[in-house]
Formats: structure tokens, sequence, C-alpha cells
């Protein structure tokens, strides 16, 4: 897409006979062990993890615990498919070493956001923009945006009757005949996790629609718009327009744009949790002005000015504009019919058919079994693949260009040079390079080394903190977004949309001289 980037996070949730823990530290060590996806990184990059916590991947992406869970960043994408076969591969390299280490039907991921037990857990996307993500005219024109995206970004949820209070059979919604309460299902799986409209914090001071932290990983000259009230989704239709809507609304608040027509929300987290909660509901929720709309209506202000402003610009914005069109309105007229294209539409009728049958109907305790079925990634045992290989989900990209991904980076973007070079320093094992016991024993703390003695922070942001404490002997490289350091040699990615090619060849040709120098 003409002038976009973007990435996404997923942090899977595991299940089987071992404890999800147990499995991510196995997993991530086969990973790194083995060196066939990428290189173990020996700092830690946030406050709490323990040295070699993840590392970077051949394809540019990344690898790491977050919190007990296994979390995979993509590389930086400049399509929309290139964005789906990153995310597949992550999938993919998953499955690969549940078989390398023979945990086959022993360990199993599950790609969503709830554990039906009250938890939730993290699915993150990315945008490099060029405006600041916390000025007040861009937080107020894309939280109606973001409130009103679920309608066909979300992922479903099944909501059992452990995690619904007593008041919760709440009246009949608009539109239901006989009188009944609403089916017990949220379009959204993070909505209902969602207590303040804006944070700087991710987890802490509470979830928010919008998240400001603003590291952009590319110097000044660049910001990143870090969004973290999406779900995971399965559907490859609902992802590449998920991403894709959201790319165009940040190019338009990027260039300035305001609406002209009033949709500030009174209430966004209301009215995020009050569509989330209506399947069959009309999505009306109340503006700031005291009128009523439609969140269909909210969606098509953004999609007329984006059809404005890029129509016929490249492919990805032909089609998204086209579906995102086309989807608003058959949700208007029969939001069904998109069946096998949204994620949580597609879910929902499942659920309702299995319910139909069920003796305690939509009580029935096996509706959270079919709910996460839906997002296993492993084929053999997945409802989404079962959908899939029936007809019903059509794929958009070529199963061989999510395998590629799993070792090769995509182009037109820097990731393209950072996953040459780990590669390269993969083959010249640099990781033999770091002294484990030292690290270990010392990091967080004074790290001592003979009459040295150096500050090594709880965790590194970036190859300068170990310049400036002089701990190379302890901390061998530094692999990041925007840069790469092994032992001084520092090569800088400071443009997203660079490859760095003639930088990235030279680099990865010297690597194998430093290592044990």
């Amino acid at each position: 897409m003409e002038n976009a980037l973007f990435g996404t996070e997923t942090e899977y949730a595991a299940a089987g006979n071992m404890s999800p823990t147990e499995v991510a530290y196995r997993i991530k060590d086969g990973i790194f062990g083995s060196r066939k996806y990428g290189l173990i990184e020996p700092a830690p990059r946030e406050w709490g993890e323990s040295p070699g916590n993840g590392g970077f991947l051949f394809n540019g992406g990344r690898m790491y615990l977050d919190s007990g869970h296994l979390e995979y960043a993509t590389p930086e994408c400049r399509t929309l498919d290139d964005l789906i076969a990153a995310e597949h591969a992550g999938d993919r390299i998953l499955l690969s070493m549940i078989d390398e280490l023979q945990l086959k039907g022993e360990a199993f991921f599950i790609k969503n956001n709830t554990d039906h037990f009250g938890n939730t857990y993290g699915y993150h996307e990315n945008y490099c923009i060029r405006s600041s993500p916390r000025t007040r005219d861009f937080v107020e024109g894309i939280l109606p945006f973001l409130v009103t995206r679920q309608i066909f970004a979300g992922a479903g949820m099944y909501k059992p009757a452990s995690t619904r209070p007593r008041a919760s059979r709440l009246p009949a919604l608009p539109g239901t005949v006989d009188g009944s309460p609403p089916p017990p299902f949220q379009i959204s799986q993070r909505a209902p996790f969602t207590s303040v409209d804006v944070s700087h914090r991710v987890r802490f001071g509470g979830r928010p629609i919008l998240n400001l932290r603003d590291e952009s990983h590319a110097g000044r000259r660049y910001s990143r718009l870090h969004n973290i009230i999406g779900d995971a989704n399965r559907s490859e239709f609902a992802t590449k327009l998920k991403i894709g809507t959201m790319a165009l609304v940040a190019q338009l608040l990027d260039e300035g744009w305001t609406a002209e027509v009033e949709i500030e929300l009174e209430d966004p987290v209301a009215s995020l949790k009050k569509i989330s909660g209506e399947p069959t509901g009309t999505w009306t929720v109340k503006l700031a002005n005291g009128s009523q709309m439609s969140a269909i209506d909210i969606q098509r202000v953004y999609l007329h000015e984006a059809t404005r402003r890029y129509l016929g610009r490249d492919e990805d914005t032909i089609w998204v504009l086209r579906q995102w069109a086309s989807v608003l309105n058959t949700l208007e007229t029969d939001r069904f019919r998109l069946d096998g294209y949204l994620d949580w539409v597609t879910k929902f009728l499942q659920l309702k058919s299995f319910a139909a049958k069920a003796p305690r109907g939509w009580e029935e305790p096996a509706l959270i079994k079919l709910d996460l079925a839906y997002h296993h990634i492993d084929p053999s045992v997945s409802l989404f693949n079962l959908l899939q290989r029936q007809g019903k989900l059509q794929p958009i990209i070529a199963p061989e260009r999510a395998e590629a991904l799993m070792v090769n980076p995509p182009t037109g973007s820097r990731a393209n040079a950072r996953g040459r070079i780990v590669r390269a320093m993969s083959a010249a094992r640099a990781d033999s390079d770091i002294n484990w016991p030292l690290i270990s024993r010392r990091l967080g703390e004074r790290a001592s080394h003979g009459d040295e003695r150096a500050m090594v922070y709880e965790y590194v942001d970036d190859w300068v903190d170990v310049q400036r404490a002089d701990a190379w002997y302890l901390i061998p490289y530094i692999i990041d977004w925007g840069a790469i350091a092994y032992k001084n040699h520092i090569l800088e990615l400071g443009d997203p949309f660079s490859e760095y090619g003639a930088e990235a060849s030279g680099y990865a040709a010297t690597v194998p001289d430093w290592v044990g120098a």
C-alpha cells in the first residue's frame, strides 16, 4: 500500500497436557537453539525479562516470551498480502517446532484473545505515521473508527455463564421477536476488557481503546501508531480489511483531515461494549452532541473521504475501498450473508447451529470448546481450518507465500536488511560470544568482570545502553527494529521504508570476522 508500513504482534495461548509456560519456554528454546529460524538475543528488552528471553527471526520479525505467552511480532510489511503471509509464518514456525520437539498431541497454540475465564491477552497493530498519535485531533479523529471497526474486524466470543453477571439477563435487544434474552455472544474479544479510552500504558492504568505509547523505532522522522484494541482474526479477508482500513484512516489523519459531520462519541468505552454485545442488534451509539448514529454510518464517513482521496491509487487501496463499501452495505441489509468472510459472523452461526441442537442450548458447556476450536492454529484440530477445507472460508494468499516468509523477509522495508543480517549472524554462530553464566548471574545488578565494574540495566533499550556501559563483553550484540550492533559495529536502520541493500550485504559479509574477536 502506497506510503504505508505496518506489522502486528500476536500473543498465543497454549493448551494441552503441559503447562502453558513450559510449552512457551520449550518452543522458544527450540526455535533459537536450533538456529533454524532465528538468533537468540542476550539482552532483556523489557522490565522483568530474563536474558535470552527471545530473539529476531530470519524473516525480520521477532519471537519472545511476554508474561508467560509466546509473542510473535511480524516484520514490517508494505503490502497487505505480505502481512497476512507474515502472520501465517509465525503460526507455521510454532507448528514446525511442535513437530520437531515431538509435542504433537501434547501442546497446542490458540490464536485468540481470551481464555473464557475472565482473562485476556493481546493482539497489537503497528502503523508507521509521520504525525504524532498523541495530538488531540488524531485521538478524536480515530476513536470513532476504532470503536465501530469491530463490526467487520471482531473475532467473536462466546460468553459462558461463569463470566456473565447475573444481571446480564437483559431485556431483549431491538428486533428480538420472541422476547428471549440476546445470545451470550460478543462481536469483539477485546471490547469487554477495555476500561479507558486512551492511555500511555498497555495493561496498567486500564486497558485502552487507543494506546498512546509512541516508540517509533525510527528516530524523529516517523511515529508509531500502536493499536491494542484489535482482535486476532483467523479469516484472511477480515485481517486484510482490518489492517487496510486502519492504514487508510491513519493516512487521512496524518494528512490533517477532520470529519465534516459530527461523529465524536459521548462515551467511547460504553459505545465499544454496547456494539460488541449486539450481534443481532442495531449498533446505534450516542454522539457527544446528544444525537444517535449507527456504527455503519460512522464507518461510511471514513470510507467516503478515503475513497475521495485514494481511489485508484494502488492495488491494496483499490481492494480495501471496494470491500469496505461492500461489507458495510451487506452488514446493513443482511449481516449473516458475510458467513465465511468475517470471523464473528462465521463463528456466531456455527455456535448458534450447535446450540440449537444441544440439550442446554446456549448454556451448553461444549460451546466453549467449539469457540476455542475455531482459533486453534493446528489444522488437524481447528474448526477454522475444517471450514476452510469445506470451502466456506476462502484463503487470499497461497500457502507457499507463508512458507517462504518463515525463513525469508518481505521486500520493501528495512525488515529485508534485518532478516539477512540475522541469518548471517546465526550462520557465523554469533551466539557463541554470549557468556551465559556471567550474564545470567549479574544482569540487573552491577556486572563484575575482573577489576571492571559497569552498570548494566534491568533492561536494554538499544545499543546505546551497552555502549555507554562499555558492556560488549556481557552483551556482545543488540538486534533491534532500528539498528543492529555487534561489538561497536553499528548499522543504523532509521528509515523503515528502505531495504538498506548495499549496507546489509557489507555488514553480513563482515560478521564472521567479529565472532570470537
